[in-house]
């Protein structure tokens, strides 16, 4: 081994000498052309080829032969491997400012409204196209010594900032001048969904993003067909001329790559997807996307568990992806999906080899961890000449003690491009186990080796069991014992050897009379294989809950099947009233038949009697399962946000509300705009994805708002508008804009399509239906004189506290109410509201309905309704109507939902008592024939979650930092509602 470290070392010294080979040198350097063979290895050619005495050789930075028994030129420099195992160098497909100048970027910060540069770029500041990592790559700093520390030969480096970042440039690991280590100047485009330090506001929230990618692409179509004749946009330029790199996006969590997923396929690419380390939570939807996915190495921490009351503030969905994230390879392995890895992430590097063989153990074969890091990324960025080390690869690798998954083995060299750039000087080896050691004469004796490298604790013993004594040290290439045997406790042996690559040990020794005799001691393999086969055991993969939190079942729900709900007391909303003793049939996802005595034939059967069955309550105004924004507050209109971009199925409110009985919500977009983001209809099916969950088929919703939030009266104050007035003029500017946008598409074909006026557009056109955020009449009473000015009819009030003033000039707009049962005086604008106003506004003949605008409250929006019978005195089913049938209207999801009857969607709920009670609890809730939430399944899992988060915590309770005191102690946690004015951070 010690001519191998020369060897190497010397390859090192004259990679040195050649740090300036290209320029004119101050010296006498010259370029490299020698031939080097590196025999006597373990060659691992490519992830599935390992070739046992292998030889490697390169010459000019490029591997020239590999194999077995090839000739050796005879001018080669020879390196003696000595049972090293060599690999192909690793590639790093998302390394962020590797090797790059440092960044010099302004604070993040609010306040601007137009984008901060005044070049011919993009009107966003977070559309960065025409950035380009090569222009200011050096090839320094810590991060590439890192990399090359820990064997990788390639990365893709670019710069991090920015809705869409620019160009990635794919480059060596290596020390030699960046004119020479760049592989390809531009191979990918990088995204994420992440707003870049700017002064600009928009976009905001998650759905702003979306939206702004989603209109880059359009305006990037536009300007390869048009826009170019018109002007110069350098950024939509660019994402042209790379319109056939990969396109990298970086994503949060495993929605973010649905999300991302939906964005490409509008545009008409596949993206490669940075992911969270949260994919395997669904691993078939991440399978159907079609990418492929670069994975993170670091896995969640432990909590300190060791204090009850404080563990207690800990989420089960954080227990569990603590103990499930080390087999998110493994899952997407198993479904099919193809991956790479990335050391982004990783909190400590030193970790990586540590990280690889944790996911080995998590069940992912080890040549599927070495396809992720060499064969998969070569692949993605179609570089033949990476990613193994067969004859024209390039001679970038690195050199292991051993199998590099096996426990104490280590990298002491990496060489890019022919070059080492990397040694460790060689380590005392890991000896643990039990040797039949000879000395020289026939005579054998056991020596067990204890402890860690270099602090070894021996122990001699012959074969009847008596103790000798013996020490060793390593002294680099060499271990020195000495012995005392048994027999003669005075004699002391003086030994000298190596170890082989089997793992025994042998060499040259004197005997206390000075003789010197050749030993060995050969280690006892039986032993170790029931070792190696005790560590080769893979962790079995526990089930994944869907959704991945408390009360997730674990495996999808099954289709509609039949359901039969005998003798149920049944409020069908509709002209047959309140029914007794009936019987409800749910048959394929819809409701089937009603009457008496139905047979049952093959239906699960549902004894219903004492027990109250109606449709299921539909939320007017929910803010619920949405992620990272309800309000886009960037510009003053954001109609072209959709919140069905940034739905959350994993929200616990949803399972809240439907132990509440509520089926079906619209997610509204938030108040801080005149005109804010479009609506977003889903029915609340516990453990569906978005895409299930989305109400099909549903017309068209957007959030309008007037007031306080639109005018900035508690938040900001560097946005138009600011007063009362100026929101008037802010709708009357957006309609004549829309109007012009429709006039410039009918008469020019060349005109850019516009998202937000698109938008608009349709409202005006009568295929979009305004919620309108409204407390005060004479708001009111503008918005529909303006609408009338236009040609078109506000759909729904909401909140509408003030409506009662105007119920009658309501009714003959032909608006809807949608309003609170008895909020008031909150705020200053809803200081005049009543109670009795959403009866009021029944009783003169308004479509009124009663909504939550609030997690909590949602789940008990039967007792709010019930609250319209002591404020006002409706019936009980008018009062229940408010819930469910008015606001089915209201949403036009009327032919579907809203009632209890023949061919309806089969969303029902079973009730205890009469729902209107405040002791009524909700026992089923069906939506389209499936039971999402079982009260008596509900106390089950109770106990079955209990059960889990305490075997979890017992499994943590054994981490090493946990039982250091190094684990992070649990913080009390509280969970986000979003309301109309939030605003993201």
């Amino acid at each position: 081994m010690r001519s191998f470290i020369l060897s190497i070392s010397f390859l090192f010294v004259y990679t040195c000498l050649q740090a300036q080979s290209g320029w004119w040198p101050n010296g006498t350097e010259s370029d490299d052309h020698s031939v080097y063979a590196l025999r006597n290895i373990t060659l691992v050619q490519d992830h599935a080829t390992v070739i046992e005495n292998g030889i490697l050789i390169w010459q000019d930075g490029m591997v020239t032969a590999s194999g077995k028994d090839l000739p050796v030129p005879p001018a080669a420099v020879v390196i003696d491997g000595r049972g090293a195992w060599v690999y192909p160098a690793f590639m790093d497909l998302y390394a962020p400012g590797a090797g790059l100048e440092p960044l010099k970027m302004p604070e993040k910060q609010r306040g601007g409204y137009a984008a901060s540069q005044s070049t011919a770029r993009a009107s966003n500041d977070a559309i960065r196209a025409d950035v380009r990592a090569v222009s200011v790559f050096t090839g320094g700093g810590d991060a590439m010594e890192a990399y090359r520390k820990l064997g990788f030969g390639s990365l893709l480096s670019f710069v991090p900032e920015g809705i869409i970042s620019g160009t990635g440039a794919l480059v060596h690991t290596g020390k030699k001048l960046p004119q020479k280590s760049i592989i390809r100047e531009d191979a990918a485009m990088f995204c994420s969904f992440e707003k870049p330090a700017s002064a600009q506001v928009y976009p905001s929230s998650l759905a702003g993003a979306i939206a702004l990618l989603r209109q880059t692409y359009l305006d990037a179509a536009w300007y390869a067909k048009y826009g170019f004749k018109k002007e110069t946009n350098l950024s939509l330029k660019a994402l042209n001329d790379h319109a056939g790199l990969p396109s990298l996006i970086a994503t949060r969590d495993k929605w973010d790559v649905l999300r991302a997923d939906k964005t490409g396929d509008e545009a008409g690419f596949q993206y490669v997807f940075k992911g969270s380390g949260t994919e395997y939570q669904r691993a078939a939807e991440m399978k159907a996307t079609g990418g492929t996915f670069i994975l993170p190495l670091q896995f969640p921490a432990a909590f300190d568990v060791r204090n009850p009351e404080l563990t207690r503030e800990i989420w089960y969905s954080q227990l569990l992806h603590w103990e499930m994230a080390p087999y998110n390879p493994a899952l997407l392995h198993k479904a099919g999906v193809p991956f790479c890895f990335t050391l982004d992430g990783l909190k400590d590097k030193n970790q990586f080899y540590a990280a690889l063989r944790k996911v080995k153990k998590c069940g992912l074969p080890a040549a599927e961890i070495l396809k992720a890091l060499t064969h998969t990324p070569a692949q993605l960025m179609k570089e033949d000449r990476a990613g193994h080390l067969r004859k024209g690869a390039f001679a970038s690798f690195f050199i292991f003690s051993g199998d590099l998954f096996r426990e104490n083995s280590w990298n002491y060299a990496t060489i890019v491009q022919g070059e080492a750039v990397f040694m460790k000087a060689y380590p005392a080896p890991d000896l643990k186990g039990s040797y039949r050691i000879q000395l020289g004469t026939e005579k054998t004796y056991t020596l067990k080796i204890e402890g860690e490298p270099d602090k070894w604790n021996l122990t001699l013993s012959d074969e009847a069991g008596k103790k000798g004594k013996a020490q060793a040290q390593f002294k680099d290439p060499l271990l020195e014992l000495q012995l005392r045997l048994p027999e003669d406790s005075l004699g002391l042996f003086l030994l000298t050897g190596k170890v082989d690559a089997e793992g025994n040990l042998s060499g040259l020794g004197n005997d206390p009379d000075g003789t010197i005799n050749i030993w060995t001691a050969v280690k006892n393999k039986e032993a170790e294989k029931e070792k190696k086969d005790e560590k080769e055991k893979t962790d079995s993969i526990p089930p994944v809950p869907y959704p991945f939190t408390a009360f997730g079942s674990p495996e999808p729900l099954p289709a509609a099947g039949r359901t039969l709900i005998r003798n149920a007391t049944v409020w069908t909303n509709t002209e047959r009233g309140i029914l007794t003793n009936t019987d409800v049939l749910l048959e394929d996802g819809k409701i089937r038949e009603l009457g008496t005595n139905l047979p049952a034939g093959n239906a699960r059967v549902i004894d219903a009697t004492g027990k109250h069955l109606t449709c299921g309550i539909i939320d007017e105004h929910s803010h619920i399962a949405l992620s990272r924004g309800v309000n886009e507050a960037g510009a003053n209109i954001s109609a072209e946000v959709r919140m069905s971009d940034v739905i959350n199925p994993d929200d616990i409110n949803i399972y809240r509300h439907l132990a509440g009985g509520v089926t079906t919500v619209q997610q509204l977009h938030g108040s801080a705009n005149p005109i804010g983001g479009q609506s977003s209809f889903i029915k609340l099916k516990w453990g569906r994805t978005a895409e299930e969950m989305k109400l099909a088929g549903a017309d068209g919703f957007i959030k309008f708002a007037l007031g306080e939030n639109v005018k900035q009266s508690n938040w900001g104050g560097g946005r138009y508008p600011q007063s009362r007035p100026g929101v008037e003029q802010a709708f009357e500017y957006w309609f004549t804009r829309a109007l012009e946008y429709e006039k410039s598409l009918k008469s020019d074909p060349a005109t850019r399509r516009d998202l937000r006026l698109e938008t608009v557009l349709e409202i005006l056109r009568g295929k979009r239906f305004i919620t309108c955020h409204s407390y005060v009449q004479s708001e009111i009473n503008m918005l529909m004189q303006l609408a009338r000015r236009y040609g078109f009819r506000v759909n729904t009030f909401t909140h509408i506290l003030e409506g009662y003033k105007v119920a009658d000039k309501m009714k003959e707009h032909g608006a809807a109410a949608s309003t609170f049962a008895d909020w008031w005086a909150y705020k200053m604008e809803v200081n005049e509201a009543i109670p009795y106003n959403a009866s009021i506004l029944t009783k003169v003949g308004v479509l009124t309905a009663i909504n939550s605008d609030d997690a909590e409250m949602a789940r008990r929006l039967n007792q709010e309704a019930a609250k319209l019978i002591k404020y006002g005195g409706l019936s009980e089913e008018e009062a229940w109507k408010t819930v469910t049938l008015n606001p089915a209207r209201m949403l036009h999801l009327d032919k579907r939902l809203g009632s209890v009857e023949r061919g309806k969607d089969a969303d029902v709920v079973l009730w205890s008592a009469n729902p209107l009670s405040i002791y009524a609890r909700v026992e089923q809730t069906y939506i389209e024939g499936v039971c999402y939430f079982d009260r008596s399944v509900h106390e089950k899992q109770q106990e079955i979650l209990a059960a889990d988060r305490n075997r979890i915590i017992q499994k943590m309770l054994n981490d090493t930092d946990v039982r250091s005191g190094k684990a992070a102690k649990p913080v009390k946690q509280k969970e986000h509602h979003y309301h109309c004015d939030d605003l993201e951070p």
